[in-house]
């Protein structure tokens, strides 16, 4: 049973926190709830850019991977979110998530790193991770159709600007799965140069 209960999930990301980017994201949360879209919205505090999904591996092996992270040299870059998409498209969507404009590449290199460390530990799904890492924030997971004024909304903000951040770290992340959403917890921020 002891066995069962150390298996962390853990992820690796770029924190979304800077105040008038989030307050720009929660607003159009708040605008396409009313518009009616039925969806579980990602907090606030749990905005990220996923760098790599690691998925639930033993303590022992987080520890590895938390050690190994502290290799990654990258410079800080300033990144735009704009636009918004959703997966598996925008005709059909399930996830809504806006896109990153400026700093699109660095976060995509950033991303090779952190999985050639993932991969060099052997941990989480081989499947390759450069050709398929497309940098974007997931904003809400659907539960229905979006309505038709759900959907304008998104239509509209296509190509909108939802401000700029700085990347100065990333971070390895423990998420405890709950009935009220994710808990995320970060286990180490790394700094980037």
């Amino acid at each position: 049973m002891a066995r069962a209960r150390a298996l962390l999930r853990v992820f690796i990301a770029v924190k979304v926190d800077e105040a008038s980017l989030v307050a720009r994201v929660k607003q159009l949360q708040e605008d396409l709830e009313r518009a009616g879209l039925k969806a579980k919205f990602v907090e606030p505090e749990n905005l990220h850019i996923t760098l790599r999904f690691v998925g639930e591996i033993p303590a022992e092996k987080v520890e590895a991977l938390r050690q190994k992270l502290r290799e990654v040299r990258y410079k800080r870059f300033s990144m735009l979110v704009r636009g918004v998409g959703a997966f598996p498209s925008i005709s059909r969507p399930r996830v809504i998530w806006l896109g990153v404009d400026e700093g699109s590449a660095e976060l995509s290199q950033l991303a090779s790193l952190v999985s050639h460390v993932v991969d060099s530990l052997k941990l989480g799904s081989q499947q390759g991770s450069e050709e398929s890492f497309t940098p974007h924030l997931t904003i809400a997971r659907l539960k229905a159709p979006p309505p038709p004024e759900a959907r304008r909304i998104m239509e509209n903000l296509a190509e909108a600007v939802f401000g700029r951040q700085a990347v100065d770290a990333f971070y390895l992340f423990k998420s405890d799965l709950t009935p009220r959403g994710p808990i995320y917890t970060v286990i180490e921020r790394y700094v980037l140069e």
